[in-house]
This record gives structure tokens, sequence and C-alpha cells, in this order.
């Protein structure tokens, strides 16, 4: 990064600075790479969204095309919500700084140390799966073309875009490699701007479930070096550990307070990002379903529809995360030796036990809760939607699975 000091987060700062939106970013640079991601996406948000309204005569056409231009929507709702969101954002990221300065070496600098490269592997799987989704798409259009050369028939192998729908809008084999090379780069462009929101959302939670790791360590120390000899009414023993509960009381301030930072920044995209992918997982798993019979197209939607389940299931699990730290600092501090410290150092134990009793969470419009609990509950919705699809029911289950699986071998390593 630019000024804190490790290099766990340079992969995100690379992803932002490419969209226009890294904090620290030199105001030219940012304003080229805006106007570089615009020009792409809207052009090619346009394309597919005309394209499917032009399909509207093959209804088949324009249920393919549905999912694709639900997912540019969410993709344009992450770029505005951090671009409106930009001060917010920055001020995150100063906070880490001086957590970072702060906690130089010592056990707090390991605890930050831990979080920051598990957020970095998290960067690393995230954007290998996204850009993987790439790439069988990308052989639509190149098969025929290395079929004419590698195979040549009598006749051309039928040409074909990333995109059928765009077909629709103008003799496209008139202009087929420059819409090839437009698809690509459209493509890229909206899948960085996935990966660079959720990666740096991914960041700013894993800081802030470090920083209730940090506390949780502060309140196990509380009153262990207390001298049980020392008589409870003298002025001395009533300044011990006091200065240690004053720390705890100010660092859990402190979490919650960069915690709920979080959460203002991110509460209004969420109520779109779970609506539209709601949407995106019953349209494109109807379609995966209804074109069995064409293997190519339903393997591509099947695939699309893990991709948009995946991708709720990250920002459900990043809601989790976040509410199990928080919840953990009530018991923690249930548990620590507070009986051992004097009334006024206990008097501060109160405030803290009554905040932490409410832990903080993620929201979607600050009342549904971003948890892997609503990822079910969501997941449930979607399988009444297409309840007369059997194999849509049957393999959300198993997706999930798959999921919790996946959480669970990251965290492991």
């Amino acid at each position: 990064m630019d000024t804190v000091a490790t290099p766990h987060h340079r992969i995100n700062r690379i992803f932002l600075t490419i969209i226009g939106q890294w904090p620290l970013q030199p105001y030219i640079s940012k304003r080229i790479c805006h106007i570089l991601m615009l020009i792409f996406t809207t052009t090619h948000g346009y394309f597919q969204t005309a394209g499917m309204i032009a399909a509207w005569v093959d209804i088949d056409v324009f249920l393919e095309a549905l999912p694709t231009v639900l997912a540019d929507v969410v993709c344009g709702v992450k770029f505005i919500n951090f671009s409106y969101n930009a001060a917010k954002m920055k001020k995150l990221l100063i906070m880490m700084e001086e957590d970072w300065k702060m906690y130089a070496s010592g056990v707090e600098n390991d605890i930050l140390n831990n979080y920051a490269r598990f957020g970095k592997k998290v960067t690393k799987y995230y954007a290998g799966a996204l850009y993987g989704t790439m790439v069988p798409m990308m052989f639509v259009p190149l098969a025929p073309i290395i079929l004419d050369i590698v195979a040549p028939m009598n006749e051309s192998y039928p040409k074909h875009l990333m995109y059928q729908q765009i077909e629709f809008l103008f003799d496209f084999e008139k202009y087929l490699y420059p819409l090839i090379i437009h698809g690509y780069l459209g493509t890229f462009a909206f899948l960085t701007i996935i990966i660079a929101v959720d990666t740096m959302f991914m960041v700013y939670i894993q800081h802030a479930c470090a920083r209730f790791a940090i506390l949780g360590l502060y309140l196990g120390r509380v009153a262990k070096n207390t001298d049980h000899d020392i008589d409870h009414h003298s002025p001395e023993f009533d300044d011990v550990d006091y200065k240690q509960m004053v720390t705890c009381v100010a660092k859990h301030n402190e979490a919650i307070e960069f915690a709920n930072l979080i959460e203002d920044a991110n509460y209004f995209s969420f109520v779109f990002v779970i609506g539209i992918n709601m949407l995106m997982m019953t349209s494109s798993g109807m379609v995966a379903v209804f074109k069995m019979n064409e293997p190519n197209v339903a393997l591509k939607f099947l695939g699309f529809t893990i991709g948009e389940v995946f991708h709720l299931f990250y920002s459900s699990w990043q809601g989790e995360l976040l509410l199990e730290h928080s919840a953990s600092i009530f018991y923690k501090a249930y548990d620590c030796q507070w009986n051992d410290t004097s009334v006024r150092s206990q008097r501060l134990m109160v405030p803290l036990l009554m905040k932490s009793a409410t832990p903080c969470k993620l929201t979607a419009g600050k009342s549904f809760t971003m948890s892997l609990q609503s990822f079910s509950m969501t997941g449930g919705i979607c399988s009444w939607l297409v309840d007369d699809i059997d194999l849509a029911i049957e393999s959300i289950p198993t997706v999930l699975v798959d999921l919790v699986c996946f959480a669970k071998i990251i965290n492991f390593n």
C-alpha cells in the first residue's frame, strides 16, 4: 500500500487503481482510469441491454441475456456506491494505517498480519475464480475462427459473439473482430470492478475482525498481574488494572466505530445486490434447466448460477465473520478476571458488556442482516421460486455444502 506498512494489500491497491477507485490515487490517474472504465462498461452494457430488448422476438435468447444484464447492474451499483462513499473508504484506509503504525511489533502486529494474510489469500482465490469464468466465454467467438484455420470446410463455421443478444442489433459479422475485442475488454472491466470492490470490502472486514481479536487479547490480560495479597481498600489496589480497563473500553469503541463505518458505506448497495442476485440466481437457473437439451448453453448458465450463489455467499460470509468476532467480546469480557479488579475498574466493565451484548453486523437497508443464516434463507427463497424444477431444488443443498467447505479450507490453510 502507499502508506500502510504491509505488503499484504498490494493486490487490492492494483485492482482499485485500475478502476480509478484507490483512495490515495493521484487525481489525474484516477480520472483517466475512470474515463476508460466508463467507456468500456457503458458501451458494453448498452450493447447487452439493447440487444436483450431487440431479442424479445426470440424468448430463448432474451432469457439467456437477462442474467448477464442484471450482473452488469450489480457491477454498476458497486462502482457507484464505492465512488459515492469515497470519503468513508478513505477514512477506513487511514484508520487501518494508524493501526499498523500503532502495532508495529508484538503480538498485536502478529494478529494484524494473520488477518491481512487471510484477506490476501481470499483476494487471490476470488480473483482467480471470477477471471476463470471468463475463459470458457472467451472460447465462444474464438472456436469457429480457430476451426476455420485448423479444420476448414467448404463453408465457414457459424460465428457467434460472447453475448448472443448483441447479434440482434446489426450485422455483427461485418464488425466481428472489433466486437470480439470490445466484448473481451468490457467483460474484463466489469469483472475487475467486482473483484476490486469485493476484495477491498474483505480487507476492511478482516481488519475489523483483527481489531476485535486484539481487544480480546487485552481483555485476557485484565487482572493477570494483580497481587491478590493487596488490600482491596487501599489506594494502590484502586489503580490496579484500571488503565488496562480504560484501554479495553477505548479499543472497543474504536472497533465499533470502524465496523459501523463499513456498514454505513455498504448497507444501501446491499439492498440492490441481494435483490438482483436472487433474480439472477432464479433466471439463470431456469435457463440452465430449460436448456438441458443444449449442453453448451446449459453448462454456461449453470456456471453462471453457481457464480451468483458464490457471490451472495461471499458477502454473507463477511457479515458472519464480523458478527462472530464482535459477539465474542461479550463472552471474553464476562470470562476475564474482572472480579479481581477494583470497584472503579469494574464499573468500566458495565458499559463494555452492554455494548458488546449487541454485536456489530452488516445489513441490507438496515433491516436484513448479512450472515450465513440469511444466506441459507435467500437460497431457500430462490428454491421456492423455481420449485417446479427438480434439478434446481436438488442442486442448492450441494452448492451450499461446497461453499461451506470452501470457507473451512481457506480458514484452515
